[in-house]
């Protein structure tokens, strides 16, 4: 028996209130951490991208849910429309819908920027890997800007073209978070092995497959939302109501839960006798490393080069240039290092 569409759309209102609460219980721990940080000094680059990117998607997930609750009482407690709730939830002439789903489409290209603007970086901002990914960024755009229109001007479209383009939206946002998240993950993958194949062990609590899992892990609850999407939409099942409703909490979550991730990871490995502050990942806040005198700001200085380990016939070089490698990483997934075994605290 399936889902009702009242039934369906009340269920994700209740869902979006939920995972808005976790959300911001990430978010403000987040700030606070940001904050405190911040007090210090440093934050620049593609910190401030991500930290005011973070901001923004939670300001539009607090409207959201403000104005998802204001619909939901409007349409099943006050019953405005006498045709039910559904027909009130799909009334593009309200403002309210119009603008549930405007922040529904800037939510989506926000995070997808976020996400390219990621691969990016890690690739050591080489354009040719975002080129396939701006594209899809571009077709998604494209495909719910016209959509909106056509909601909003009933008879410029028929129904047949208007679900034909409603189908596109999903299998582009997913194909760019699938391909955006493997790179960064192939980019840290290789790395990892090229320093393992030249003896250079880290072991750390936080090391780069640590990383990699943290940022797979974390980008997979907004992408298996849209696999849902992707199988319910052309079923037509009510339930795919239920997943819509959960996206836009689950786009601010994804990148809360990496910077937390990592913060408290480091946190573990410096309670086990490291002496340098843990700090949050740089698209929250780039701090200076505060236990190296002298360190400059690798973002800004240092050659763009890849980070892969150049071959060198002198182990003891080779290690050194492994342990920059390392450095230069981490500063871009947050902060001071901490050091390996048998190294001291003091940057190569």
């Amino acid at each position: 028996m399936g889902v009702s569409p009242e039934v369906a759309l009340a269920v994700g209102v209740w869902v979006e209130a939920l995972l808005y609460g976790l959300y911001a219980c990430l978010f403000f721990e987040a700030l606070y951490i940001i904050i405190k940080k911040r007090s210090h000094g440093g934050g620049g680059g593609s910190a401030r991208v991500f930290m005011y990117g973070i901001i923004l998607m939670f300001l539009l997930a607090t409207l959201d849910i403000i104005v998802n609750l204001y619909r939901f009482l409007r349409a099943f407690v006050l019953n405005v429309d006498p045709l039910g709730p559904f027909f009130y939830f799909f009334d593009f002439t309200r403002w309210d819908t119009l603008t549930r789903n405007s922040i529904l489409c800037i939510m989506t290209w926000i995070g997808d920027s976020l996400v390219i603007y990621r691969c990016y970086v890690v690739w050591d901002r080489r354009i040719w890997v975002t080129v396939l990914p701006i594209i899809l960024l571009i077709l998604s755009i494209a495909s719910n800007a016209a959509l909106l229109f056509w909601f909003t001007h009933p008879g410029t479209q028929s129904e047949k073209s208007i679900l034909q383009w409603m189908a596109t939206i999903y299998p582009f946002a997913f194909a760019q978070n699938t391909i955006t998240t493997g790179m960064i993950a192939f980019k840290i993958w290789r790395q990892h092995r090229s320093s393992t194949e030249l003896g250079v062990h880290n072991h750390s609590p936080l090391d780069l497959i640590g990383i990699m899992r943290i940022v797979v892990e974390s980008a997979m609850i907004y992408t298996l939302q849209l696999l849902i999407l992707i199988i319910l939409f052309p079923l037509h099942h009510n339930a795919q109501l239920i997943v819509q409703c959960a996206i836009v909490p689950s786009i601010g979550i994804v990148f809360v839960l990496i910077a937390v991730r990592v913060h408290f990871s480091r946190s573990r490995t410096l309670l086990g006798g490291d002496t340098m502050m843990a700090s949050m990942p740089p698209w929250l806040n780039e701090d200076q490393d505060t236990s190296t005198a002298g360190d400059e700001d690798l973002e800004q200085h240092a050659p763009r080069r890849s980070i892969m380990i150049q071959a060198a016939g002198d182990v003891e070089q080779a290690k050194r240039n492994a342990n920059t490698i390392y450095t230069t990483f981490i500063r871009k997934s947050g902060g001071p290092i901490p050091p390996r075994r048998g190294q001291t605290t003091s940057a190569p």
